[in-house]
C-alpha cells in the first residue's frame, strides 16, 4: 500500500470516528414567545431540529427534517434572503438523488417549511456537486465542494416573489488545495481590505490554506502543521474577532478539541492556537445531554462567539442596565438621596432587605456602608422616600369647636441602586442584565390585507409590531411590566387605518397578576353563562396557574389538565381563522392564554397596565374584531423563563468575585450570576448554572391586593374606550392573597 493511501485510510478512519459530532447554532427567538430556541445539526432524533429552550420543563423540539432516502445534512446557516426581518434557513446536504444541493426552508410563524424552488444559478442549470459545509457572512455565502472539483464556490442568494436565485457565483480554487486529497472546507473572515474566504484542506498533520479577497481579487496561500489536531469541524467554522482589533480571524475547531485562529498579517497568512482551545465548546456528541448543551451555549455566550449573523430574540427577557454606584473595599459609600429642593424629607423606609451594615442617616440624608469582602460583586439596594411637597390647612369640628391643624401634603418615590462592590484599585465596570417582565398581546389571521396598516398610540414603555409570514399577517404589541412600575397606569391602542365597521365584537382580558385571577368577555354575548375554572382544584400541584372566568363565552366550555402546567379550556371541530394569544409574567414563569378563533377581521388592539402599590399589576387588553367572533380552542400554559440577574464585565471578573446578595422579586426570587463575557449576547436559560453561587432568598413582604380603577365605557363610543369587565357574583371576594417575594426593581 502506498504511502499517500495509507494516510489517506487514516484520515478517512478518524473522519468515521469523529463523523457523528453534534453542531449548535443559535439563539433564535422565532416563535416570539420571549424563551431561546437553537438549531440542533446531527442529532439522535433527526438531522435537523429547532430546539426551544423551556426552562425547568427542559428541551422541546418544535421543528425536524430528516431528507428523504439516503440523503445527508452537511450543514446550514441563517440568512434573511427576502429582506422581510425574518431569517431563512439555507441547508446543503448529500447524497439527496437530485442535483439540488441546497435547499431554502422559510419562517411561517409556526414552524419552517421547504420552499420548493430548484436552486438556481442564474442560467438555469443546477449544479451537481458534493459539499463539506456552508459560510455566510454579510450577504456572501461560500460552500467548500470537495467534488468533482476541490474548491470554494461563493455567491450572494436571494428570494423574490417566492423564489430564490443566486447572484455573483465564482468558483475559488488554489493549486495547493486542488492537489491534495480528503475534504476541504470553507470560511469567511476579514482584514482591513475587506473580506476574505478561506478554502482549507487538512491532510495528515498538515493543513492546506488558500485565502481569496473578493475585493482586490488577490490570494494567498500556505501549509501549517496541525500539532495532531484532526478532523476540521466544518459546520462550526465561523468569523470571530478574538484580539479585538476590529477584525474577524477565522476560528477552525478541531474534533479532537483544538481550535485554531486563520488571520492575515501583510501578504502572509497566520495559523495559532488559540485561547478557545481545549474549552469543549464544540466537541459535542449526539447524544449530550440538555445540561452540558446549556453549559455549551452559556459558556460561547460568555467567550463573545455570538457571531455575526446571530440574532437576538424579539422581546427577550433581557434589558441592559450599568451600576448606578461602585465602591471598593476599605472605602466608604455614600448615597445622597434627598427628594429635590422644592421638598422636605419626610420619611424614609427600605422596600429590599439593605446588606448588613448599611444604615440611612435621616439628618444628612444618605446612605452609608462599608462593605467587607463577603460583598464583593454586586448589591441590589431599593427604598422608599417620601418628601413633604407643601402644607394644608384642615378644619374638624371637636367637642369644644373648631380645630385647625396644618397637614403635610406628602409625595412617595421609590428608588432602586445597584452597587459593584470591587476588590481591585480601579474599579471595573460590568454590565448588569436585570430580567425583563414582558406583557405581550399578538393577533395571527389570514384576514388582514398586506396594504392594511395599524396606526400605533401609545407611551414609551409599549412597542408594536406588525410581519407577514406566508400570507399570515400578525399585528401585536409588547412591553416590560417593570418599566412602568413608577407610573400609575400606561395605556396603548393599535388601530387598523381600515374605516371602523358597523358592527363590532369586543374580546376583554383582565388579568390581575397579584390575585392570579383572569376575566375574559365577550360583547356581545355568544352565552350569557359566566363560566370559572380553578385548576388548583383539580390538581393542586397546578396553583400557580389562574383562577379564570370566562363571560358570554360558549357554554361547551370545561376544564380538562393536558400536563402540569397546561389546560384546555374548550376544544370544537370548527375551523379556525385566527389565533390571539396575550402573555403575562407570572411568579418566575411565564403565563399564556392561548385563543383560536373563527371570526372577522381585527380592527384594534387596546390596553392598559395600572400599576398597584406593592409594585403588581393589572393589565386589561380589549381587541375588536368586524361583525364575528367564535372561540374555537382555548389552552393556558405556564412555561420557565430566565429572570436571573447576570453580570458580565468587558474584560475579566476575578474568581474570587462572590456575591452574597440579598435581592427581592416581586414575581420570584432571582439569582445572581457572575460570569465574564467579552460580549453581551443574549443567553438561553440554564438550569443550574456554573460557577454561579446561590443567593439566599429573602423573605417575601406581605402584599395587598389593591384595586386599581379602569376607565369607565363611553355610552357613545362603547368600543373604543376600555371596558371594565364586571366581577362574577359565584366566587367570594379573594382574601389572603398568597404572599409572594417583592421585587425591588417593581415596588
Amino acid at each position: 500500500m502506498g504511502y499517500k493511501r495509507l494516510i489517506a485510510l487514516c484520515v478517512g478512519i478518524c473522519t468515521f470516528i469523529f463523523a457523528d459530532n453534534l453542531h449548535i447554532i443559535g439563539t433564535f427567538d422565532f416563535n416570539n414567545n420571549g424563551k431561546n430556541e437553537f438549531l440542533k445539526i446531527n442529532g439522535l432524533n433527526a438531522p435537523l431540529e429547532l430546539i426551544e429552550v423551556n426552562g425547568s420543563e427542559g428541551h422541546q423540539t418544535i421543528w425536524s427534517y430528516s431528507p428523504e432516502g439516503d440523503g445527508e445534512i452537511v450543514d446550514a446557516k441563517f440568512a434573511d434572503l427576502n429582506k422581510d426581518k425574518v431569517l431563512e434557513l439555507i441547508v446543503i446536504q448529500k447524497n439527496s438523488g437530485t442535483d439540488n444541493w441546497i435547499q431554502i426552508f422559510e419562517w411561517n410563524g409556526v414552524d419552517f417549511t421547504l420552499n420548493g424552488n430548484p436552486f438556481s444559478n442564474g442560467d438555469g442549470d443546477n449544479d451537481k456537486v458534493r459539499p463539506s459545509n456552508l459560510s455566510y457572512n454579510n450577504g456572501v455565502f461560500s460552500a467548500a465542494i470537495s467534488s468533482p472539483t476541490r474548491s470554494a464556490k461563493s455567491f450572494g442568494a436571494m428570494i423574490e416573489d417566492g423564489e430564490y436565485t443566486v447572484t455573483n457565483s465564482e468558483i475559488l480554487s488554489d493549486p495547493i488545495v486542488t492537489n491534495g486529497y480528503g475534504p476541504v472546507f470553507t470560511g469567511i473572515f476579514e482584514n482591513d481590505q475587506g473580506p476574505l474566504i478561506a478554502l482549507l484542506s487538512p491532510e495528515s498533520n498538515v493543513l492546506k490554506v488558500g485565502v481569496f479577497s473578493l475585493d482586490t481579487g488577490s490570494s494567498v496561500s500556505d501549509v501549517f502543521s496541525l500539532n495532531g489536531a484532526r478532523v476540521v469541524l466544518g459546520p462550526d467554522l465561523q468569523a470571530f474577532d478574538e484580539n479585538k482589533d476590529g477584525y474577524s480571524e477565522l476560528i477552525v475547531p478541531f474534533a479532537t478539541g483544538e481550535v485554531f485562529t486563520l488571520s492575515t498579517f501583510g501578504d502572509s497568512l497566520v495559523f495559532k492556537e488559540s485561547s478557545l482551545s481545549e474549552s469543549g465548546l464544540f466537541t459535542l456528541k449526539p447524544a449530550s445531554g440538555e445540561q452540558q448543551i446549556n453549559d455549551v451555549i452559556l459558556k460561547r455566550g460568555e467567550r463573545g462567539l455570538n457571531g455575526k449573523n446571530m440574532i437576538a430574540a424579539p422581546g427577550s427577557e433581557f434589558v441592559f442596565l450599568l451600576p448606578t454606584d461602585s465602591v471598593m473595599l476599605g472605602d466608604t459609600l455614600e448615597l445622597f438621596i434627598a427628594p429635590d429642593s422644592t421638598s422636605d424629607f419626610f420619611r424614609f423606609e427600605w422596600s429590599s432587605q439593605p446588606p448588613v451594615g448599611m444604615e440611612f442617616d435621616p439628618v444628612s440624608q444618605k446612605i452609608y456602608w462599608a462593605p467587607n469582602r463577603d460583598h464583593i460583586g454586586v448589591v441590589d439596594l431599593s427604598y422608599i422616600i417620601t418628601a413633604r411637597t407643601k402644607e394644608e390647612i384642615v378644619s374638624e369640628l371637636s367637642q369644644y369647636g373648631n380645630t385647625h391643624f396644618l397637614k403635610p401634603v406628602l409625595l412617595e418615590n421609590m428608588g432602586t441602586k445597584i452597587v459593584f462592590v470591587g476588590d481591585t484599585i480601579v474599579p471595573p465596570e460590568p454590565f448588569v442584565i436585570l430580567p425583563k417582565r414582558l406583557h405581550r398581546v399578538t393577533i395571527a389571521t389570514k384576514d388582514i390585507d398586506n396594504a392594511d396598516r395599524f396606526t400605533f398610540e401609545g407611551e414609551t414603555p409599549f412597542g408594536s409590531t406588525t410581519f407577514n409570514s406566508n400570507n399570515i399577517i400578525t399585528v401585536g404589541v409588547d412591553t416590560d411590566l417593570s418599566t412602568i412600575k413608577k407610573d400609575k397606569s400606561s395605556s396603548f391602542t393599535f388601530e387598523s387605518s381600515e374605516e371602523k365597521p358597523d358592527s363590532l365584537v369586543t374580546v376583554s382580558v383582565m388579568h390581575d397578576l397579584s390575585s392570579n385571577i383572569i376575566y375574559t368577555s365577550i360583547k356581545p354575548s355568544i352565552d350569557t353563562l359566566t363560566q370559572s375554572f380553578d385548576a388548583e382544584g383539580v390538581n393542586p400541584e397546578m396553583y400557580q396557574l389562574p383562577e379564570y372566568f370566562f363571560e358570554g363565552f360558549p357554554a361547551t366550555m370545561s376544564l380538562e389538565t393536558t400536563s402540569d402546567s397546561s389546560l384546555k379550556l374548550l376544544d370544537t371541530e370548527r375551523e379556525k381563522s385566527g389565533v390571539l394569544t396575550i402573555q403575562s409574567p407570572l411568579f418566575s414563569k411565564s403565563h399564556d392564554i392561548v385563543i383560536e378563533y373563527f371570526g372577522g377581521r381585527p380592527h384594534a388592539i387596546r390596553g392598559d397596565v395600572n400599576v398597584k402599590k406593592d409594585g403588581s399589576h393589572k393589565t386589561l387588553t380589549e381587541i375588536d374584531f368586524e361583525a364575528a367572533f367564535t372561540p374555537t380552542f382555548i389552552t393556558s400554559l405556564l412555561s420557565t423563563v430566565n429572570r436571573d440577574t447576570l453580570v458580565f464585565h468587558v474584560d475579566s471578573i476575578p474568581d474570587t468575585l462572590k456575591a452574597k446578595t440579598q435581592y427581592k422579586s416581586f414575581y420570584s426570587p432571582v439569582k445572581i450570576i457572575e460570569k465574564a463575557a467579552d460580549t453581551i449576547i443574549e443567553t438561553p436559560e440554564p438550569e443550574a448554572p456554573a460557577p454561579a453561587e446561590d443567593v439566599e432568598e429573602v423573605p417575601a413582604d406581605s402584599i395587598q391586593s389593591t384595586e386599581t380603577d379602569i376607565p369607565a365605557e363611553s355610552e357613545n363610543n362603547e368600543s373604543q374606550q376600555l371596558i371594565e369587565t364586571p366581577e362574577p357574583e359565584a366566587p367570594a371576594p379573594v382574601e389572603d392573597v398568597e404572599e409572594v417575594p417583592a421585587d425591588s426593581t417593581e415596588s
